[in-house]
C-alpha cells in the first residue's frame, strides 16, 4: 500500500520530514517572496492571495526535490514559490506579455533619453532609439495605455487626515437630464411670470437680478424715491411668489422650511379658533359670559334690546 503523500516522509537536509512540516518550517520563504513582489504590484492585489498561490509553489518544490543532488532545499523553493506567483498573476492579466514586455521597453528608454538630454525626449528621438516610425510609435503608445488599470474601490490619500476611494474624486462631465429639464422648466415658469409683472415692476426686477444695479440706481431710472422702489421690488416679487406657487410645491419648497433662505413670507392665517371668530358665531360672550349678550357677541347689546 503506497503511503499517502501528505503522511509520507520527505528527505530534506538528510532529515526526514512530513510534508505539512516543511510547510510549517520554510513558510517564510512564501512570505518573503510575496512581499518582495507586492511591492511592484498595485494597492488592489491583495498579498494574501500572492501566498496562497506562493504555498501551492511551495508543495510543488516538497514533492520534486532531490536531496541527492546537493542542491540547498531553500534555493529550490524560491524559485518554485516565485514561478508559482507569477504564473498565478499572468493567468489575471488580460494583456498580452508581449505588449508588457513592450511597455517596460519604452519607459526604460524614455528614462535613458531623459538622463541623457536632461529633458523630456520628443517623440523622434524616442521612435529612432525604439526603431520605429512616429505613426508606430503613437500606435505602441495606444496600446501600452490600455494596460493600466485602477481600481474605483482603491483609497487614495486625503489633506484632511483620512484616505478616501477613488470612485468619490471621479468627475461626471455628462450633465444630468432629470436636472436639466428641470432647470428649463423652471426657467420658462419664470420667464412667463415676469412677463406677466406690471411694467414698473418688471423694470425693477430686470435692473436689479439680471443687470445688478442698486435700488438707488434704479430710482433714476423710474423717476420715483428709493423707497418707493423697495415697495415696488417687494410687490413684484409677491406677484412672482403668487404665480410660481404650483411650481414652488412641484420643486417641495415651503415657506416654512429652514434650509430655504426666505425673506418675503405672508402672514400665518389666523387660527381658525380664535376668539374673534369664535364671537362671531355666538360661542362666546362679550364679557365673558356664555348666557349674556346677542348672536354677535357684541357686550351691551342684549341689555338695549331689553330696554327697548
Amino acid at each position: 500500500m503506497k503511503a499517502n503523500r501528505a503522511t509520507r516522509p520527505y528527505i530534506i537536509g538528510g532529515i526526514e520530514l512530513s510534508r505539512e512540516e516543511i510547510v510549517h518550517k520554510y513558510l517564510h520563504l512564501v512570505k518573503y517572496v510575496a512581499g518582495r513582489i507586492s511591492v511592484n504590484l498595485p494597492p488592489n492585489v491583495e498579498i494574501n492571495d500572492l501566498i496562497n498561490d506562493g504555498i501551492l509553489g511551495l508543495i510543488d518544490a516538497i514533492e520534486k526535490y532531490d536531496d541527492a543532488r546537493g542542491v540547498k532545499f531553500e534555493t529550490y523553493a524560491i524559485t518554485r514559490i516565485n514561478g508559482a506567483i507569477l504564473d498565478a498573476l499572468r493567468s489575471l492579466d488580460w494583456v498580452p506579455r508581449a505588449v508588457r514586455q513592450r511597455a517596460r521597453e519604452l519607459e526604460r528608454v524614455y528614462q535613458e533619453l531623459e538622463l541623457e538630454f536632461g529633458r523630456a525626449p520628443r517623440e523622434e528621438e524616442v521612435a529612432a532609439r525604439l526603431g520605429l516610425s512616429v505613426r508606430e510609435l503613437d500606435q505602441l503608445v495606444q496600446r501600452v495605455r490600455g494596460t493600466a488599470v485602477l481600481s474605483l474601490e482603491e483609497f487614495l490619500p486625503n489633506e484632511k487626515g483620512y484616505e478616501i476611494p477613488l470612485v468619490d474624486t471621479l468627475k461626471d462631465d455628462e450633465s444630468d437630464v432629470t436636472s436639466e429639464v428641470e432647470s428649463r422648466e423652471v426657467r420658462a415658469e419664470l420667464v412667463s411670470a415676469v412677463e406677466s409683472l406690471s411694467p414698473q415692476e418688471r423694470t425693477v426686477i430686470k435692473l436689479y437680478y439680471f443687470d445688478g444695479q442698486t435700488l438707488k440706481e434704479i430710482k433714476g431710472a423710474l423717476g420715483v424715491s428709493e423707497s418707493r422702489v423697495s415697495q415696488i421690488h417687494a410687490q413684484a416679487v409677491i406677484h412672482l411668489r403668487q404665480k410660481l406657487k404650483e411650481l414652488r410645491a412641484d420643486l417641495g419648497y415651503r415657506e416654512d422650511d429652514p434650509n430655504v433662505k426666505q425673506k418675503y413670507l405672508r402672514k400665518p392665517p389666523p387660527e381658525s379658533d380664535s376668539r374673534v371668530e369664535r364671537i362671531s358665531r355666538g360661542e362666546v360672550a362679550g364679557n365673558g359670559d356664555p348666557t349674556s349678550g346677542s348672536a354677535t357677541g357684541l357686550p351691551g347689546r342684549s341689555g338695549e334690546r331689553g330696554r327697548s
